[in-house]
């Protein structure tokens, strides 16, 4: 029985998808099923996930067609809702995967089954070529729990598309109808990754770069207009959830530097409902840098 969803929520990635969709059938270990949430497209995606549909395949295919686009952040959760297996890889729309990618996924849910998510190494391409920029991002997740209760204050360890969540293990936080009358679309990933480590879950890094990210304008560290309120309301959240006077410092250090250095609009504002006030924390933030520094290092001396 599988034990592994390919879950891809898309929405107007047509340019994209059809070479998604061939990279999810080139994969070398079959065990897996596939789940294609289509967030009410207008372009060609519809006829891209039909005509995919139609051919045979070594491994179950569920479509789903919204009526509406529910966003990214629902559209995430609905990815989860309709899993059937007990792990799910939440697949961007435009990246691709390596032929490799379920192979190595399985093998490490084998070895680590109480692990609650997986981040791989990412592999970055740019334009509709897929050329190569020669980066790899890794994350920087621990094996330990305090250390990475600190890092989620910094607010971004490593949150990486192509992650594999394990759903029994997720709990109830992120699923939770609290926060579904906020546009959190653009930060479903911070978001989910908060919410983990602050349920003292585990995340652990792949260090295999078996996913091909792509940089592109859209993302949310280049239109900061677009996503202000979401951004800012994950940041809320975040605080709100840590749990020591330590972290919270940490949150409001990140927060008041990112507002003084980064061309926010007013919705950044409402979306941390006051937070900035406390600017005078912003020169604490060295100690984010230094506790992302920090975890390199060990990371570097664990993996070795």
């Amino acid at each position: 029985m599988n034990q592994l969803t390919l879950g891809i929520l898309t929405f107007n990635n047509g340019e994209y998808l059809q070479e998604l969709l061939n990279s999810v059938e080139n994969q070398g270990d079959k065990n897996f099923s596939l789940l294609i949430i289509n967030n009410n497209s207008t372009d060609l995606s519809r006829s891209i996930i039909n005509n995919f549909n139609k051919l045979k395949h070594d491994y179950d295919i569920k479509v789903l067609n919204n009526s509406k686009n529910y966003g990214s952040f629902l559209g995430t959760k609905q990815l989860i809702l309709n899993t059937a297996t007990s792990h799910i890889s939440i697949i961007h729309g435009d990246d691709l995967l390596k032929n490799n990618y379920v192979e190595v996924a399985n093998k490490y849910i084998n070895l680590n089954p109480n692990i609650c998510a997986f981040n791989f190494d990412l592999q970055e391409i740019e334009g509709s070529g897929n050329i190569s920029t020669g980066n790899i991002i890794k994350s920087n997740w621990t094996n330990f729990k305090i250390m990475n209760r600190l890092l989620v204050s910094g607010l971004n360890p490593g949150v990486m598309p192509g992650a594999i969540v394990n759903i029994e293990s997720l709990g109830n936080n992120y699923l939770s109808n609290e926060f579904v009358n906020f546009n959190l679309n653009g930060t479903e990933d911070i978001f989910l990754w908060q919410q983990i480590i602050r349920s003292s879950k585990k995340i652990k890094r792949i260090p295999v770069a078996s996913y091909f990210y792509r940089r592109h304008n859209g993302q949310i560290s280049k239109s900061f207009d677009v996503y202000g309120f979401s951004l800012g309301y994950a940041r809320k959240v975040n605080f709100d959830t840590a749990k020591t006077k330590l972290e919270k410092l940490l949150c409001v250090s990140e927060i008041t530097y990112e507002f003084s250095v980064v061309d926010y609009n007013e919705s950044y504002l409402k979306g941390l409902n006051g937070l900035v006030k406390y600017d005078k924390y912003e020169i604490f933030r060295f100690l984010n840098i230094f506790i992302r520094r920090f975890t390199i290092l060990i990371n570097l001396i664990t993996r070795s």
